[in-house]
């Protein structure tokens, strides 16, 4: 009676024991499910646990590029609580910082107490380091591996590495340096940053041609403001211009001209993250585990390239990929030369033997041509299957592994037609409109490329190709002759650098390649639109004040959510592209020029109220906006340099605004042309295009001063010899990044003519220093070298610094005027009044003169209001033990005004014009 129920007892504990033996892991993934980067680390799970009978892998696509939303997460999260609320889960895994920030946030409220595995996360920090029941793999490459890697490949003992001063260029070059002198690694290693597009042969000829480069930067062009060129121009660029090999982290580069490759594999990538798992599920504790900081890469290799430079194969790294590979004869027609040689010795001794199988012989000659086109044509295209169709196009033979694509053995396949064949359930995106027209008309089948969904669900991609075939006579259609091969593989990859040479991988919005592609289209068939194009131009407010403050990272993510706050902004046909940094292309189709504006109005808006937070600080950014018609008048190059115009002139305006231009208005596009001028700053002073003039600097009061004072004013003149007004060519050249260049040149040659310029040898002189020249290191250096190596009273020299540059720089602009007052110099703060003026910072500010903005000046005879700040003014510089200069001093009344307040100096055209410095 006890056995039944005893026997029940262990059948249920057997099954208990079973359920508990079965690990179940949930693989949470940032992107979508036909991702190409999540495509590659959902293969590397799989391929991961294929064998392990007993685990069950469950994949979760978060989508956070495609719905960023904390409405849809919250959504996301009430869903994997439902369905996984009765799963007893041994591992969670979550892939790139989106899905790690998800779980991060919700971990109360998400199986708190189940390990965590992460990969694809891009910085490594303590932070993530230290959570508790949490190990993973960094997204980190290990660039001093492929270093080690170049010496070993081209057995040399030397190398060039071309980087660039981005963040991520500094990053780069920090791994490679770090195991400078290490046997290891090359005895010799040239460090070339920033390399100048223009300046390729001169800077790489001096080094001999065998010697390998490794490009982990991007070239600069000089012509188009030091603008960083892309991987693949970059490449292409020194490979034309040196015989030596070239190697990089990009596999794109391999089309043009780069030997080698190091660059990060997603699967591998995935399957180091399973080897974590799988040390989990061993009962190894968590806190034991140590997380992988060094990311797996792939090397690939050009065969044509290593064939140039005599680099053998076998000493690769182990898992190389060639690529551009060509098969020797023998090789490619192994089988068919086999053939051929048996036929043959199969012939003569036919002829030997018997003569009577000289009739088979010819029948048998004609079987094996006949098998030696097909075996030509499938060994010339690497098939799965081979195979032919009747008149009918149903088949007749088939040959190779038809399991796969069709689920059909050979045999069962033949009398079927392909259009059959296709028709069943798990074949997915057949062209079977193209198969038909092409069959009808009995052309070849070009390209026939479909998808099939196996048991596992995976999809496998395949490819039909065929040709019509005839009789002896060429003149009788007798079927089809074909194959059917697997491109999986090949096709992700296709897939995978078209999308990076089309996409900003930051982003995700199209590059301005493919923007600039786009507009051209526009511009091309304007006449054709029933509605209006217009061109947008944004460039984002105080962001450099995000990188600088917290970083490159952190500034990234900020772009990513501000590109999100733009794309929401637009139209659903509106077209949206990053140009480079913190630059951004629109273009809005609208049927009015208010409606377009409307739309950017919008976007300024919504950026205006957006706060970004990082470690309790927020930060808020804005944009300002330029915006020009789209007209077949201009190409895409002008449609952009206007747009790009008008946003400097938005933010000439005040930032945070859209300015229009007007196509048939040419003033600002003239001005600009003006500016342009002065783009090749060192040829216009080697042109002695910039001047000197002095502007006298008179004494008010009756103390005994007697010294002759100048300022020193720069002036210049472009090609045609029009003289270019300083209000526009000193901002343009502070935009530009050469200001520091001009000021250079300035003081160099007010230092080295002082006594050419002024024969007295006891002038004193101002000279004017650009707040952007205060915050350059090596500028500093050479005045103060200089100032040393001169002949000049220190005394006589006088600095004037403007009042903005100085709050802006605030502990810098004390260190330099300390130390350069150690040396007996003397400084002026000048345009004081003109922007936030403090009197609070002059305290600490050890200058000599206070310069009154003329501003204040111009009206102090006639307002009292002017009168009394610069009454003010003037008494407390007098406390301070600072002497004052009036500027805008442009008659006897005002100067009389400022001798009764008390002002020491008076600076204008009321007391002097600017006069040429050399007296002619």
């Amino acid at each position: 009676m006890h056995l039944p129920l005893l026997a029940l007892l262990l059948i249920t504990c057997n099954l208990t024991i079973s359920a508990h033996a079965r690990d179940d892991i949930l693989i949470i993934h940032s992107y979508h499910n036909e991702h190409i980067w999540t495509g590659f680390l959902k293969q590397g799970f799989d391929e991961s646990f294929s064998d392990y009978s007993k685990t069950r892998v469950f994949h979760e696509f978060l989508d956070a590029k495609r719905f960023p939303t904390n409405e849809f997460k919250s959504s996301f999260l009430k869903y994997l609580q439902n369905k996984y609320s009765q799963t007893k889960l041994s591992v969670i895994a979550v892939t790139d910082d989106p899905a790690m920030q998800f779980i991060r946030d919700n971990r109360r409220h998400l199986f708190p107490n189940v390990p965590i595995i992460f990969l694809g996360i891009n910085k490594v920090s303590n932070e993530i380091l230290n959570t508790k029941n949490m190990t993973g793999v960094f997204e980190n490459r290990d660039l001093a591996k492929t270093v080690i890697d170049i010496k070993a490949i081209t057995e040399l003992d030397e190398l060039i590495v071309i980087s660039d001063s981005t963040s991520t260029g500094k990053a780069n070059l920090e791994k490679i340096t770090s195991i400078l002198g290490s046997d290891e690694a090359p005895s010799k290693i040239h460090v070339i940053e920033d390399l100048s597009v223009i300046n390729i042969h001169s800077v790489l000829q001096p080094f001999p041609n065998n010697i390998p480069i490794f490009l982990i930067g991007q070239l600069i062009n000089p012509q188009s403001n030091n603008e960083l060129l892309s991987w693949n121009y970059s490449t292409e660029q020194v490979s034309q211009q040196t015989p030596k090999p070239i190697f990089t982290i990009a596999i794109t580069t391999l089309d043009f001209g780069a030997t080698g490759a190091d660059e990060l594999n997603g699967i591998q990538h995935a399957k180091q993250a399973s080897g974590l798992i799988k040390k989990v599920l061993s009962k190894t504790p968590i806190n034991e585990i140590e997380p992988i900081t060094k990311a797996k890469s792939q090397w690939f290799f050009d065969d044509s390239k290593l064939r140039q430079y005599h680099i053998e194969k076998t000493i690769l790294p182990r898992d190389a990929i060639l690529l551009n590979t060509d098969k020797s004869f023998y090789e490619e027609y192994k089988s068919i030369v086999w053939i051929v040689g048996s036929a043959f010795i199969t012939f003569i001794l036919i002829i030997i033997l018997l003569s009577e199988i000289i009739r088979r012989g010819v029948l048998t000659r004609k079987i094996l041509q006949e098998n030696e086109q097909r075996y030509k044509d499938l060994a010339s295209v690497d098939a799965n299957i081979f195979w032919e169709t009747d008149t009918l196009n149903n088949i007749n033979y088939v040959s190779g592994d038809s399991l796969l694509p069709f689920n059909h053995t050979p045999s069962q396949m033949i009398g079927k037609s392909i259009r059959d064949l296709v028709k069943q359930k798990f074949i997915l995106d057949f062209p079977l409109s193209n198969y038909k027209n092409a069959v009808a008309n009995q052309e070849e089948l070009e390209n026939l490329i479909f998808k099939v969904k196996q048991k596992n669900n995976e999809v496998k991609i395949f490819q039909i190709k065929g040709r019509p075939i005839y009789d002896s006579n060429q003149h009788n259609f007798i079927g089809y002759r074909g194959i059917c091969k697997e491109i999986t593989e090949k096709h992700h990859l296709t897939e995978r650098l078209t999308y990076q040479a089309s996409y900003d991988s930051l982003t995700n919005l199209i590059n301005r390649s493919t923007f600039n592609n786009k507009l051209k289209q526009y511009t091309q068939k304007e006449s054709q639109q029933h509605e209006k194009v217009f061109l947008c131009f944004l460039d984002l407010d105080r962001f450099k004040l995000v990188n600088d403050t917290v970083g490159h990272l952190v500034g990234d993510s900020m772009l990513i959510e501000v590109s999100n706050i733009i794309k929401n902004s637009l139209n659903d046909n509106d077209v949206l592209g990053r140009l480079g940094g913190d630059e951004f292309g629109a273009l809005i189709f609208s049927n009015s020029q208010s409606e377009a504006q409307t739309v950017c109005e919008k976007i300024i808006k919504s950026i205006s109220h957006y706060k970004f937070t990082w470690h309790d600080r927020a930060f808020d950014i804005g944009v300002s906006i330029g915006m020009v018609e789209v007209s077949g008048e201009f190409n895409e190059t002008e449609l952009l340099s206007k747009a790009d115009l008008s946003c400097y002139k938005a933010k000439e305006l005040g930032r945070g605004r859209v300015f229009i231009a007007d196509k048939h208005n040419n003033d600002l596009f003239n001005e600009a042309a003006q500016i342009g001028y002065i783009a090749n700053i060192s040829q216009a002073i080697e042109r002695n295009q910039f001047f000197l003039v002095k502007q006298i600097i008179s004494s008010l009061q009756e103390d005994g001063f007697t010294q002759n004072y100048y300022e020193i004013l720069l002036r210049f003149n472009n090609r045609e010899g029009i003289a270019i007004s300083p209000g526009l060519f000193i901002p343009a050249a502070e935009k530009h990044g050469v200001i520091t260049l001009i000021d250079q040149w300035v003081i160099t040659t007010v230092l080295s003519r002082y006594t050419e310029f002024f024969p007295d040898k006891n002038t004193r002189v101002s000279i004017n220093l650009s707040g952007i020249s205060l915050s350059n290191k090596d500028f500093i250096k050479h005045i103060i070298h200089l100032v040393k190596s001169s002949t000049i009273k220190p005394q006589n020299i006088c600095f004037e610094i403007t009042e903005t540059a100085v709050i802006s720089q605030m502990a810098r602009a004390i260190s330099f005027i300390t130390e350069m007052k150690s040396y007996g110099i003397q400084f002026s703060l000048d345009d004081f009044g003109s922007g936030e003026s403090s009197f609070a910072y002059l305290k600490n500010l050890p200058v000599d003169y206070l310069k009154i903005d003329g501003s204040l000046i111009t009206q102090v005879a006639s307002d009292p209001i002017d009168y009394a700040i610069v009454k003010s003014i003037h008494s407390i510089a007098k406390m301070m033990n600072m002497k004052t200069v009036a500027e805008y001093v442009e008659n006897d009344e005002i100067k009389a005004v400022l001798k009764e307040i008390g002002i020491d100096y008076a600076q204008g055209y009321g007391i002097g014009k600017p006069l040429n410095c050399i007296n002619k």
